[in-house]
This record gives structure tokens, C-alpha cells and sequence, in this order.
């Protein structure tokens, strides 16, 4: 506990009632400001049923994988090795 010395300045019986209470408070305004400000929420609580997302389709078809074996080019059929080499 680094913080040793502030026990010296505020006695316990009074800075740990402060220093949870003001967790406690903290946390309740965390939890209406999320209530108050989303829809989701309170939806989620009253138990209504989600809506999902529908899947959109890809506008671009996926391209397709390279054949390692052989690489055609202008001069006809060559191997990997043979352009790794160049």
C-alpha cells in the first residue's frame, strides 16, 4: 500500500465510508446516464427480443487463390523455381 501516510491525515472510520460511497454514487450516475441515453438498454432489461443484423452481400467477388504450381506467361508455361531464380 503505497498510499499509507493519508491515514495519518483522514482517520478510517471516516475516509473509507467517504471513498465507497463515492464509488457507490459514481456508478449509479454511470448506469442512468446509460438508460437515459440509449434505447438498447432499456430494451435489453424489459426483455424484448433482439433485432439482428441482416448479412449484407460482398459487392466485389472474392478473389480467387493463385495456382503455385504453374505461372503462364507470354512465352508460355514456367515454374516457380524458375522465376525465383531470375
Amino acid at each position: 500500500m503505497n498510499q499509507k501516510e493519508i491515514w495519518c491525515v483522514v482517520k478510517p472510520s471516516v475516509g473509507l465510508p467517504l471513498f465507497l460511497g463515492s464509488v457507490a454514487v459514481t456508478s449509479l450516475i454511470v448506469h442512468y446516464a446509460i438508460l437515459s441515453h440509449t434505447t438498447w438498454m432499456s430494451a435489453y432489461w424489459e426483455g424484448h427480443k433482439t433485432v439482428r443484423a441482416s448479412m449484407v452481400e460482398p459487392a466485389v467477388e472474392p478473389a480467387k487463390p493463385a495456382v503455385l504450381g504453374s505461372i503462364t506467361q507470354a512465352n508460355g508455361p514456367t515454374t516457380l523455381a524458375a522465376l525465383t531464380t531470375k
